[in-house]
């Protein structure tokens, strides 16, 4: 239930469907799973067709991202749409997931990580500088 836009080894980007509730959870969750079977360890999930996004879907979504995590790779959700990335930020996902306006700059990040050119951080916290001797 995921369609998928682009894989590069460990890496995919996916489109989630328009709903993501509990109609097609299920179908979702095993689109996940089959990814983390095939050995992608970064996931970019783009989000700009949902319309519905219920708590099933939440479910769905951090278990996709615990299974990554568990594999050493990371979830990143492409939310263009302000009003999702407000009721994500309300639900506290934005402490687990990472979260950005644009698919470019989701995989952009997402290849960083892979590459370890990146530190992995959350959007809402500061870099953390150090003071060079």
């Amino acid at each position: 239930m995921l369609h998928l836009i682009d894989r590069s080894d460990d890496l995919v980007v996916a489109a989630l469907p328009q709903d993501v509730d509990f109609c097609t959870s299920a179908d979702v969750r095993a689109a996940g799973e089959r990814l983390l079977a095939v050995d992608c360890r970064y996931l970019v999930l783009d989000t700009s067709s949902v319309t519905n996004l219920d708590s099933s879907g939440i479910t769905v979504l951090l278990a996709i991202w615990q299974g990554l995590r568990e594999a050493g790779g990371a979830l990143l959700v492409a939310v263009p749409d302000e009003h999702l990335r407000w009721r994500l930020g309300i639900l506290g996902l934005d402490t687990v997931l990472v979260i950005t306006v644009t698919l470019d700059e989701a995989v952009t990040q997402a290849r960083q990580l892979r590459d370890g050119t990146r530190p992995f951080r959350f959007a809402h916290q500061p870099a953390i500088e150090t003071e060079s001797a």
